[in-house]
């Protein structure tokens, strides 16, 4: 169970359908939304790396918009193509490593030792909790289980560049990032464990 509620990620997507329309009436396609979108994150990752957090906040705010709408809006096509799920998949990696390389880069900056490793555990285990989700599905068995998928990182993720921009102090930041990769990392053991469960009963 992810630590976002799966009523309140739907009910956050539901409030964007006005502007799905818009976009879709306009002629703007699903992947224009998924470039656009990885590009204010690399932007926003950059900001945050250079001690900007209230410009990366409203960066990132925005790519994340764009990551949220570009599947909408390839639904109100008719369902995207497999080149759009591809590139979506493969730029949000990108995304995800950016924003762990921004936590690496300040930590290395700032100092702080708190920050760099967890930008380095986070950049591990956002790698391996997509990666174990599509291992899963290529022997037939489906892993999506665990406490952070990507929505949940991306929100702690947020909230500490927000708490960091407010209160002046990267410490909280530190703390998000920190408490992103344990989620991660439990999120990767209780799917490695769940594909255990399901290929034993298989075998037995």
């Amino acid at each position: 169970m992810s630590i976002v509620p799966d009523r309140l990620a739907s009910a956050l997507r539901g409030s964007l359908a006005p502007i799905v329309r818009s976009l879709h009436t306009l002629g703007v396609g699903a992947n224009t939304v998924t470039v656009f979108g990885f590009l204010l994150t690399v932007l926003g990752a950059a900001l945050l790396a250079l001690g900007q957090p209230a410009l990366a906040l409203v960066t990132l705010l925005l790519g994340t918009l764009c990551d949220t709408l570009d599947g909408a809006l390839a639904r109100a096509a008719g369902g995207g193509t497999r080149f759009g799920s591809f590139l979506d998949s493969t730029l949000d990696r990108l995304s995800d490593a950016a924003l762990a390389i921004a936590a690496v880069q300040l930590g290395t900056t700032v100092p702080d030792a708190l920050l760099y490793v967890g930008g380095l555990a986070l950049l591990v285990a956002s790698f391996l909790v997509p990666y174990i989700r599509a291992k899963a599905e290529s022997l037939g068995e489906g892993a999506s289980v665990g406490v952070a998928p990507r929505e949940a990182r991306v929100t702690l993720y947020l909230v500490g560049v927000a708490a960091w921009a407010v209160t002046g102090f990267s410490s909280f930041f530190a703390a998000a990032v920190a408490l992103a990769a344990f989620l991660a990392t439990l999120t990767v053991l209780q799917r490695i464990a769940h594909m255990a469960n399901a290929l034993n009963e298989k075998k037995g």
